[in-house]
């Protein structure tokens, strides 16, 4: 089978593999149709993600169908869609007991420390697979449930409720995503993003409110918006760490910080004002257990999704899907790389 493997950080290559086979009564085989392309997939690829291992098999937002099951696994038959866990972890360390299993000690993420989804074949546990009705949605559809995710847990670190002011830096995929997710707790969005094409996406997302701070003035459109209180959540998702230090000014009395993105460098932030307003800042990383709760609502986001993914390529066009992301002026938004050549 073919798989893409960054051999090295800056070197990618379309490898030979070995297809893998189950050996556990616990697994299943699935073949691989749709899997995207998420940005940290490029920090693998360019040596920026302090975890990754090389060689690696990149990739972890996938769909596919079940090609074969383990003795074990009886609910599960062949020709069943299923969307792909990217985390494993112990169940035994501080983190997992407690309920924080995405940042399990021992954590393995598919396509950083294991290998992940840019491959026509994978062998997995049952446990980290999900099935999905092919009838409501295809592959293609589907491989974004894990992006998904991200957002449905952090806006759960946020505890986002009815009512609540929630600004969200930045109108990728993710941020996006963000909005979509807050908008369905109850939240009034507010989305600020200098590109323009990205900002007028924010209203099919949910965004009540959208500014381009490179044109406004983001402090003051808040004041007035809400009566000089400030924003109840801030998340973070542009990839800019000055807005996580800027966010703690404009958040209200018990406001929430919830920063998506991480810099090589720690960023300050000013604890008088934290103290002064009681905030709270959470930290957010994968997921867990939101698979369950977005493979319901997905289909019912068809047209968001349909906005989200702006490019398909076959497999064999890696290079030219990586080279479409890698140029910030070419409007991508998400990319598929389908395996159905």
């Amino acid at each position: 089978m073919k798989a893409i493997t960054v051999t090295k950080p800056g070197t990618m290559e379309l490898l030979e593999a070995e297809k893998p086979e189950i050996t556990s009564p616990d697994q299943v085989l699935v073949k691989i149709h749709a899997t995207g392309i998420c940005g940290s997939d490029l920090h693998v690829y360019h040596g920026s993600n302090p975890y990754a291992l090389y060689p690696r098999v990149i990739g972890h937002e996938a769909a596919g169908e079940i090609v074969a099951i383990g003795s074990g696994v009886a609910d599960l038959v062949p020709g069943d869609g299923v969307v792909l866990e990217p985390v494993t972890y112990c169940g035994q360390c501080y983190a997992c007991r407690t309920g924080h299993h995405n940042v399990c000690r021992n954590l393995r993420v598919l396509g950083c420390i294991a290998d992940g989804t840019f491959r026509e074949y994978m062998v997995v546990p049952r446990s980290q697979v999900y099935p999905f009705d092919r009838k409501k949605l295809t592959y293609i559809e589907a491989s974004l449930c894990e992006p998904y995710t991200i957002g449905a847990q952090a806006t759960w670190r946020g505890q986002v409720k009815p009512g609540d002011m929630v600004l969200v830096h930045g109108a990728g995929p993710i941020g996006l995503i963000v909005a979509d997710m807050a908008k369905d707790k109850g939240a009034t969005v507010i989305v600020s993003e200098p590109d323009e094409a990205r900002l007028a996406m924010a209203k099919d997302f949910g965004a009540d409110h959208s500014i381009n701070p490179a044109k406004d003035n983001l402090d003051d459109f808040l004041h007035e918006l809400t009566d000089g209180e400030g924003v109840n959540v801030i998340f973070e998702a542009a990839g800019v760490p000055a807005l996580t230090a800027h966010g703690v000014r404009l958040l209200s009395p018990a406001g929430r910080l919830v920063p998506l993105s991480f810099g090589k460098e720690p960023v300050p932030i000013n604890f008088k004002e934290v103290n002064a307003k009681e905030l709270t800042i959470l930290g957010t990383r994968h997921q867990f257990q939101k698979f369950p709760q977005v493979i319901q609502l997905l289909p019912e986001r068809l047209d968001r999704i349909h906005r989200l993914i702006t490019h398909r390529f076959p497999f064999s066009q890696y290079e030219k899907a990586f080279a479409l992301l890698e140029n910030h002026n070419s409007g991508a938004g998400k990319v598929i790389l389908t395996l159905d050549e």
